[in-house]
């Protein structure tokens, strides 16, 4: 086994310096990506969420709007605030705040697995302004496909009732300061921005290694399945009707892609999540999102 790891790293290493223009060229779409899109989007909402859970503000917030969450969702308030939270982070970085909860013992491994298994979405902002408002120019069908990832999220988080999830005492005692809270959120997100990028990096290049050679249209089907944001762009180039383009960014974005489940499993050590266990979640999630779309395409026709 060793022997054989090192000599597919050894290949690969080669790979890399003969093809140096695309390793080139991947990395530097890469970096665009995480700088442009990214970071953007992701780091201010980063520490405005961790700074509203260091100060009790979030779960205090979700006492008073979700007090329905316990009999629905066999989720008590105080943690479905963790479900709200990663709404707003996207993933992997609300698996990251979940791992953090296991970490310091407020959350046990199955509740934190059950967490982060159903919330893998992807934040309001990419779905709606991105893909809706730039990529299909349509606000109403970002808000269609959000709903859909919405609702996808919901009734995975029903269908797994048979594990309850509730928020154990803070083993801290008080509420730290509001300055040294902002300290440690800003470590915290910057920290996860860099592994999200870093990841993002690798997964592209090797992407790009990979289908080169191949015709170009078997690249967008493994481009969507392996790195969203790349997927969601080109399909929006494809000489399809609106309504069939955003059906098809709903199922990519209910996938998630490769890259953000190699962030998932990386960045949450202390969930333990197995592969095949996330990736059937994934799988779900695809079709309850797709299914969900098409009811609300539905919908729209019986309106008009």
């Amino acid at each position: 086994m060793k022997k054989g790891m090192t000599i597919i790293f050894f290949t690969l290493l080669a790979a890399l310096l003969y093809y140096g223009s695309v390793t080139y060229e991947a990395s530097c779409q890469a970096l665009a990506i995480w700088f442009e899109k990214l970071v953007p989007s992701l780091f201010a909402a980063m520490v405005v969420i961790r700074i509203l859970d260091g100060q009790g503000l979030l779960a205090a917030l979700s006492r008073r709007l979700f007090g329905f969450t316990e009999r629905l969702f066999r989720i008590s308030p105080d943690a479905f605030s963790l479900v709200f939270a990663s709404f707003f982070l996207g993933s992997p970085a609300g698996q990251i705040l979940i791992d953090d909860y296991v970490r310091e013992g407020r959350l046990s491994q199955a509740e934190g697995r059950r967490l982060a298994c159903c919330v893998t979405v992807s934040t309001p902002s990419f779905i709606l302004i991105t893909c809706g408002s730039v990529l299909l120019q349509s606000f109403q069908y970002g808000l269609m496909i959000w709903l859909a990832e919405f609702f996808a999220v919901m009734l995975l988080l029903f269908f797994t009732r048979s594990t309850p999830v509730a928020l154990q005492l803070d083993p801290r005692g008080s509420v730290p300061s509001l300055f040294e809270n902002l300290k440690d959120a800003v470590v915290q997100a910057g920290v996860s921005l860099y592994f999200i990028g870093a990841y993002l990096l690798l997964t592209l290049v090797l992407l790009n290694l990979a289908t080169m050679k191949l015709p170009s249209a078997w690249r967008l089907p493994i481009q969507c399945v392996t790195e969203f944001s790349l997927g969601t762009n080109n399909l929006a180039m494809l000489p399809l009707a609106v309504p069939l383009k955003a059906l098809l960014m709903t199922l990519v974005l209910g996938f998630a892609s490769f890259s953000v489940h190699l962030q998932v499993l990386s960045l949450t050590p202390h969930l333990h999540l197995t592969y095949l266990r996330y990736l059937g979640y994934r799988l779900m999630q695809t079709g309850l999102a797709g299914g969900v779309f098409l009811f609300l395409m539905m919908l729209q026709r019986l309106r008009g």
